[in-house]
This record gives structure tokens, C-alpha cells and sequence, in this order.
């Protein structure tokens, strides 16, 4: 999967996420000493970039449903030297059941949301696990009509699965696209 989704250039695709990467979180508002969970992680690009904005004190929870990709993060965050702030979760966005209510400070995902059938669910889940007046910071693509999401986030306000969002894809900034 990892060879597979770079078409072999690793370095070019890492490149062209950089921006998205920085956005999320950027608008994740992070600071130092708290607990980021990245649903969907992946190679970890999302999760590993928010522990060099959080200082020492930051964890991170990477969370996806492929074991090969957590034990791919698993080996660089020991590459890395970062592994004692790590945590892995094997699990779907819509069934984090292994994280205690109110566990963490922000919530993060990129690319995911749009292969989750039960969007509901997955928003139910997020809004469980963030301590009140955690974050939520999402970059979806905008090429799924019943998503209706770009790119959001509550940039400090307080996150409800409850929110209304707009009946059209919002135009992405950093693309033009739809």
C-alpha cells in the first residue's frame, strides 16, 4: 500500500502533502503537553508532523485498520527516537471504543472520511474521545458529493458531530478543486 499510493516517489508525494499536512494542523490549533489522535494515520504524516509542534510533552495516537501501516508508523517513530509518545490503534473511524470518553485534546484525519459508510458514526466517535472544548481538524477530498466536506475545522471552537454542514463542497483553497 505504501509503494503502491507514491507510485515509487515516496519524497515527491511527501512534498505534495506537505501544505495539506501543515493546514490540518495549523488549524488544529495544537500546543505543548497535549494528546493528538489521527484517525486514519496511515504512513503517519499527520501524526508525526504534530509532535514536532507539541513540544516533549505531546502524544500521539495513531489509529488506522491496516496493521501493516501501524506497523510501519511503529517502526519510524523508533527510527525517529519518538516512540515512548506513541500510542497504536487498530481501528475503524467509526469504533474507537478502545479510547476512554473525553481522552484527547485533538482529533485529526485526512483522506479517511471519504471511505467511511457511516459518516454519523465516525463524527459520533470523535466527539466522544475529544475533552470538551477539544479540536477537530479534517482535509477530505471534495470529490464525494455525500461527504459535502473539504476541508474543516473548528479552528478552536468547541466540536459537535451535530453541526450542519453546507449542501455544497466548499471550494479548497489550496487546489481550486470542487
Amino acid at each position: 500500500l505504501l509503494r503502491r499510493g507514491t507510485a515509487g516517489d515516496k519524497e515527491g508525494w511527501v512534498n505534495f502533502l506537505r501544505p495539506v499536512r501543515d493546514r490540518v494542523l495549523g488549524n488544529a490549533q495544537l500546543s505543548g503537553g497535549e494528546t493528538l489522535l489521527d484517525v486514519g494515520a496511515g504512513d503517519g504524516l499527520i501524526a508525526f508532523g504534530a509532535l514536532e509542534r507539541m513540544g516533549q510533552e505531546g502524544r500521539i495516537i495513531l489509529s488506522d485498520v491496516s496493521q501493516d501501516l501501524l506497523e510501519h508508523t511503529r517502526s519510524l517513530a523508533e527510527q525517529k527516537g519518538v516512540a515512548g509518545r506513541c500510542r497504536y490503534l487498530r481501528a475503524p473511524a467509526t469504533d474507537l471504543s478502545e479510547l476512554g470518553a473525553a481522552s484527547v485534546d485533538v482529533v485529526t484525519t485526512r483522506s479517511v472520511l471519504i471511505y467511511v459508510r457511516d459518516k454519523r458514526r465516525a463524527f459520533s466517535e470523535f466527539h466522544r474521545v475529544l475533552k470538551p472544548g477539544g479540536r477537530l481538524s479534517i482535509f477530505e477530498s471534495c470529490r464525494d458529493s455525500s461527504l459535502r466536506i473539504c476541508a474543516l475545522a473548528t479552528a478552536g471552537k468547541p466540536f459537535s458531530p451535530w453541526r450542519s454542514f453546507p449542501t455544497a463542497a466548499p471550494r479548497c483553497s489550496t487546489t481550486g478543486h470542487r
